[in-house]
């Protein structure tokens, strides 16, 4: 072997072991990701009235029953807010990340297996990294949208007490980036649908932990820590504080860890869609 092509495999390796290191945003076409958007939008159009009334019904009930009906037994402020208020932020995230969830994880496996959308964008000059980047701003889309629609359900019950509530779409978007992200990269790794089960059984189940119903330090000690590891107790934590105005300066950290965890989690996605996608 040549001495020239000893040096370019020593080269091709070098650059192998430095991919990693590589992101996939350096990868992504806005242009692309616009194109891929506009396509998602053009099909939600066609059946905007049916998906509208879900974000609108869902939390209006939640409301009813967590604020009104829960609240009513409890008889108390908590955290030093009406538990309306209180339970109001909890039910706004919770609806928002339901839906981020959901388009990333059964919207996209069908959109990949059962209806090849994937497989025709990918047919065209459009790079994995921005039909994956596009799919996941699509969920956030959705969900930005939804935070909206709640949040003036969210007035209308006066759980809003705070000129800031108008900024909660904020930390709701972040949040969906790492949901749409880190479900975006499930999609990519399972074969069959019924592998969501198991997903979806840790996610629900971290719904419970992340002081949506009730105040993360109420848990123990481990439980406690393991809460405040979720970055979902970060978006509803900073989404409580928008909506009733009482900030903390731990909110700063969680902003930074939220926006950390929607980076790292939209590059695994990416990734992720990558590795399914390109033999």
């Amino acid at each position: 072997m040549s001495s020239d092509s000893i040096g370019n495999n020593e080269i091709e390796r070098k650059d192998d072991s430095l991919l990693f290191f590589r992101t996939s945003f350096t990868k992504i076409s806005f242009q692309d990701v616009a194109a891929v958007w506009l396509r998602n939008l053009q099909v939600y159009r066609r059946m905007w009235k049916m998906l509208f009334a879900a974000p609108l019904i869902e939390p209006v009930f939640s409301i009813l029953a967590f604020g009104y009906g829960v609240g009513s037994l409890i008889g108390a402020r908590v955290a030093g807010i009406s538990y309306l208020s209180f339970v109001g932020a909890g039910v706004l995230a919770f609806t928002v990340m339901m839906r981020a969830l959901f388009e990333m994880t059964y919207g996209a496996y069908f959109r990949m297996v059962y209806q090849s959308t994937y497989d025709a964008i990918l047919a065209t000059p459009v790079e994995v990294e921005s039909l994956a980047f596009a799919e996941i701003i699509w969920a956030v889309s959705k969900a930005a949208f939804d935070s909206i629609v709640i949040l003036l359900v969210l007035f209308i019950f006066g759980a809003a007490t705070s000129l800031f509530s108008l900024l909660v779409p904020l930390p709701l978007i972040a949040g969906s980036l790492f949901i749409g992200g880190l479900s975006l990269g499930i999609t990519s790794r399972i074969h069959d649908i019924d592998s969501f089960n198991l997903y979806m059984a840790i996610f629900f189940s971290s719904l419970f932990l992340c002081g949506a119903w009730f105040p993360v330090e109420v848990l123990p000690g481990v439980l406690r820590w393991v809460a405040w590891v979720i970055p979902l107790t970060s978006a509803v934590d900073i989404a409580r504080a928008l909506l009733t105005g009482k900030f903390l300066w731990r909110q700063v950290y969680e902003s930074l860890y939220l926006l950390f965890a929607a980076f790292v989690f939209t590059e695994w996605g990416m990734r992720s869609l990558r590795r399914r996608m390109v033999v």
